[in-house]
Order: structure tokens, then sequence, then C-alpha cells
């Protein structure tokens, strides 16, 4: 029994780094082949996956597929699976690999936010809004300061497709609250991966896929995988597996770790250069999150085992 929290916690954060590196992998992707068809390949593998593992952990595809349920997959794979990954794709067509993860450290107050105007989720003293402002200082700090630094226009439109892809993502979240009050969290992620791949699909078709150079790159095909079955597919579960074992609010503390995460690995791994500019903005965005995450009050929230609500940031 002692274990399962190790264990749990070892896997939280194999979570979180791979999420980091999934800028540093969409960011080789972009290069290699168009983003559509990078989206489809992507959610095509992790589909594959999830109807494998969905019947295996006792969940029925018959009812995961009702009638009732086709409508909460279609709004969640249009939004959180289609609409973010054309934005964070694109996005990652123009900036780098080190701005778009630091950015991607607004997505827990993203969530917030539609939690706030959708869930009336509320925090339990006003001060503690404050953390919405840092925040978003932070992200400001990092487009506008390193604008006047160091001006590239792609940066720029690069970084404000990756804050629709952050707010788009939290509109997703919550979505899926309202969903995961009569589906489980596996089947909300699954059937929204599945409705998702569809619309990717047709992408890839405009994109002719099939005549691309990007087909016979056996870089296209390792970081699809990977984005497909490590951030999508195992990162997912590890996540939800965390929720589950110990708590959604210790498990979304651990999210602030994606900027860390993705930002040293571009480092690493594509010898980006990061700025004084990044670390005050990071620190602002994760003093903000930490003030957030410090005083939501619980309202309306399944008691069910893994129906929380969806909070990821890679994604």
């Amino acid at each position: 029994m002692a274990e399962k929290p190790i264990t749990s916690y070892a896997l939280l954060v194999f979570a979180m780094i791979v999420w980091g590196g999934s800028w540093v992998s969409a960011k080789i992707t972009v290069a290699i082949a168009p983003p559509l068809t990078i989206g489809f390949f992507r959610f095509l593998f992790a589909t594959i996956l999830f109807l494998i593992f969905v019947p295996a952990t006792g969940h029925s595809l018959r009812r995961m597929f009702s009638r009732n349920n086709l409508k909460w997959y279609i709004l969640l794979g249009a939004t959180g699976i289609f609409g973010y990954g054309v934005f964070f794709l694109f996005g990652m067509g123009f900036t780098t690999a080190a701005q778009g993860s630091l950015i991607a450290g607004i997505n827990p107050a993203s969530v917030s936010i539609f939690a706030h105007i959708i869930h009336k989720e509320r925090l339990a003293q006003k001060w503690r809004y404050s953390g919405f402002i840092l925040a978003f200082l932070g992200i400001i700090f990092v487009i506008g300061v390193q604008v006047l630094l160091d001006f590239h226009i792609e940066y720029v439109v690069g970084n404000l497709l990756i804050v629709c892809a952050m707010l788009v993502w939290g509109f997703y979240s919550s979505i899926g609250k309202a969903a995961m009050k009569s589906i489980s969290s596996i089947e909300v992620t699954a059937g929204g991966v599945f409705v998702g791949t569809i619309l990717f699909g047709i992408g890839a078709v405009t994109d002719g896929f099939w005549a691309l150079p990007a087909m016979n790159d056996w870089m296209f095909w390792a970081n699809t995988l990977f984005l497909g079955i490590f951030v999508t597919f195992l990162g997912f579960l590890f996540y939800f597996d965390a929720i589950n074992k110990l708590g959604a609010t210790r498990t979304g503390v651990f999210i602030n770790l994606v900027p860390i995460f993705g930002v040293s690995l571009s480092v690493l791994i594509l010898n980006e250069v990061i700025h004084w500019t990044f670390f005050i903005g990071l620190t602002l965005v994760i003093i903000g999150i930490v003030i957030i995450n410090g005083g939501i009050e619980k309202v309306d929230v399944p008691q069910q085992a893994g129906k929380q609500a969806i909070s990821s940031p890679e994604e």
C-alpha cells in the first residue's frame, strides 16, 4: 500500500516530462509535415490504443458510443482535440518550443476562468483573483518584452496562436467536467480523441498526406508515435490515475512542471536560446497558479472515481 503513492507520483512526473517534451517534438515535426497530417497520425495512434484499453478496463464500447454520449464526444473532439491541436501545431510552426511551453503555463488559469464562468466555481477569497493577473502578466512579459528585445514577427504570431490554444483548452475542460457527470474520464478522453482523429483525418486528406515526403521520414513517424503513445495515451492515463489516488489538488500542482521541462528540453535538444525574460515570466505564472489553486472552493464536483475535471497542459 505504501508504494502506491510513490508509484503514482513517479508516473505523474513522467507524464509531466512527456507533456513538456511534446513542445519539442511538435517543433521538430512541423518542419517535416503539415500540422493537420501530424494531428491525424498522432491521434490515430492514440485512438487505436484507447479502443483496446477501454474494453480491457471493463468499459463497454457499445455503451461508450451510445447516442446520448456522442454529443459530448463531438464537443470534446472539436474543441480540446481538434481546436486545441490546430492552434498548437500551427503555433509551433512560428514560435519556439521554449516560448510555447512557457505560455502553456497559463493553462490552469485558463481552466479556472472557464470553470468560473460556466460552472460558477469561485475562489475562497477575492484577493486570490490576483493570481489570474500575475499569470497573464507573466505571458505578456514574455511576449511583449521579448518583442522589444528580440523582435521576430513569426514569434508574435506563434505565441498568440498558443495563447488561443490555451483558451480553447480551458473551454474544453469545462465541457469535460459537465460530460464526466455521466461518463467516466477514460471514456471522455477516448471519445474526444476518436472524434478529433476524424476531423484531423479530413484535414490530412486535403493535405494529400499519402504523397508527402514525410511518409518516408523516420523522424516523422518517431515523433508522431511519441505524441500519440506517450503524450496522449500514457500521459492521460497516468494523469487521471494520479487524480484518483492522490486527489485533484495535489495532482494539479504538478502541471506547473510542464513549462519547466518544456523549456529545459528545448535547450538540451533544440539548442534554443532562453532569455532572462523567460525566467521572470515563468516565475509570475507559477506564483499566479499557486495563488489560484490555494483558494478554489469545491462546487459540483463529481464524487465517482475518475470523474474529475480535465486539466492537462500539454497539452
